[in-house]
């Protein structure tokens, strides 16, 4: 998006330091996600749980990949 005094781009910033934090945000996340389905089996409100957490790593997989300010505050 452009305008005369504001220019906002979306854009991943792929490098060897955004592949090693994805590879432990993702390992972390999936041991999270392990350990929780075993911990809350038995609560009724697990698939708001797990939808929370799962949203929850998408915006640490944005804030690992953001290539500007603006996303990097949106993660």
């Amino acid at each position: 998006m452009e305008s005369d005094y504001l220019d906002l781009s979306f854009g991943l910033c792929i490098d060897s330091l955004t592949v090693s934090m994805l590879i432990l945000v993702t390992t972390v996340s999936t041991l999270v996600h392990l350990y929780s389905t075993g911990y809350m089996s038995e609560d009724p409100h697990l698939p708001r749980f797990m939808s929370y957490l799962s949203l929850f790593t998408m915006f640490m997989i944005i804030l690992v990949t953001a290539d500007n300010l603006v996303q990097l505050f949106i993660g």
